[in-house]
């Protein structure tokens, strides 16, 4: 008689990770005076109020949840309820992010969310009524649970901490779990209640707090070695783009000598660009052919690159100071300097008379 029992028994709780209620025996024929006697036998444990465990269950973590799920609805098997998850009562909030294994809430009492209201005496239990649309339910060890980005909602609305959750987050985003589109759709309810515009504001806003926002993270870069060289790399991109557009706007070949720095040496270029410079309060540029299309806002953008780029490459620096020295005795800068010194055409055609190849023997 009672090896029946046990049977009947067993197969109740082998499709539960080796549990059953109370409810769930008796419409199985097993009675309480019986459930009571297999307890006593040892062969059963009360693991809390109307539910069981077979002694033969160990090693499942999660266990004491899975009672707690079991008693919100004790007539109906998992298998059932399991067949529409979302008409049942859903693992929430921090016990969904312990289920998920994002952050390190303290979930001392086991949270369900469902679409009725729902009511218990249990201790330890706490019931949220919520809508639970089925994109918004997965399944976990077994059991029906908010999603990541579902959980990590319903816990700001909750008034979870801002660190805490934004600590999910940035796990949930390293693991590749957490869609932040669609992560912002959930949070734009609550972007004001947090001084945001809308979700995607409020998204950024905690990203920033455990550094993975776009502005944190383009802060780190720069900071680290390799974003110094990628940073120095777009400086050098966009002074080529300066230089690029100079060199169209220039007739080297009526400035004698000048098409010497054609070739994208920089330093040469930098020297070149503080003679023009000087030389352009002295000069009609608009009758010495070339210059006159020069764009000196972009010079003087090209100064401030030159500079920038000396403060952070010493290399660069030290690269500079020997082509200005080599600059400085180079028959070619002697005869730009009268040329700046004279405003008269003919000054302008003794710079153009400096033979190019000892420009380009000295400068290089």
């Amino acid at each position: 008689m009672m090896t029946d029992v046990v049977s009947r028994a067993s197969h109740i709780a082998a499709g539960q990770w080796g549990l059953f209620t109370t409810a769930q025996a008796e419409r199985a024929g097993i009675t309480r005076v019986q459930l009571s006697r297999l307890a006593d036998a040892g062969v059963l444990e009360r693991l809390g109020r109307g539910v069981y465990v077979t002694t033969s269950t160990t090693g499942d973590e999660h266990l004491p949840l899975r009672a707690a799920w079991l008693a919100l609805d004790p007539t109906r098997t998992a298998e059932e309820r399991l067949s529409d998850p979302t008409t049942t009562s859903v693992v929430s909030h921090a016990s969904a992010a312990g289920l998920h294994r994002l952050g390190d809430l303290l979930d001392d009492q086991h949270e369900f969310t469902s679409a009725r209201r729902k009511q218990t005496t249990r201790s330890g239990i706490l019931t949220h009524r919520g809508d639970l649309p089925t994109h918004d339910v997965t399944i976990v060890e077994g059991l029906p649970v908010t999603t990541e980005v579902r959980t990590i909602a319903d816990l700001l609305a909750a008034g979870t901490d801002l660190e805490h959750v934004a600590q999910m987050i940035g796990q949930g985003v390293r693991r590749g779990v957490v869609d932040l589109g669609d992560l912002a759709s959930h949070l734009d309810p609550l972007a004001s209640r947090h001084g945001q515009r809308d979700g995607h504001s409020l998204v950024e806003y905690l990203l920033d707090v455990v550094g993975l926002s776009r502005a944190a993270l383009t802060r780190e870069l720069a900071a680290s070695p390799a974003g110094q060289d990628l940073v120095e790399a777009g400086r050098l991109g966009a002074l080529g783009e300066i230089i690029a557009s100079m060199l169209t706007k220039i007739d080297t070949g009526k400035m004698g000598g000048l098409e010497a720095f054609a070739a994208p040496d920089v330093g040469k270029l930098s020297a070149l660009s503080e003679l023009i410079a000087s030389m352009q309060p002295k000069i009609d540029t608009t009758k010495m052919s070339g210059l006159d299309k020069l764009d000196f806002d972009k010079l003087t953008n090209l100064h401030a690159l030159i500079a920038n780029m000396s403060l952070t490459t010493p290399a660069f620096s030290q690269r500079m100071q020997e082509i200005s020295r080599q600059l400085a005795t180079s028959p070619g800068k002697t005869a730009l300097a009268e040329a700046a010194a004279s405003s008269s055409m003919q000054a302008i055609r003794l710079a153009a008379a400096a033979p190019s190849a000892q420009i380009a023997k000295d400068a290089g």
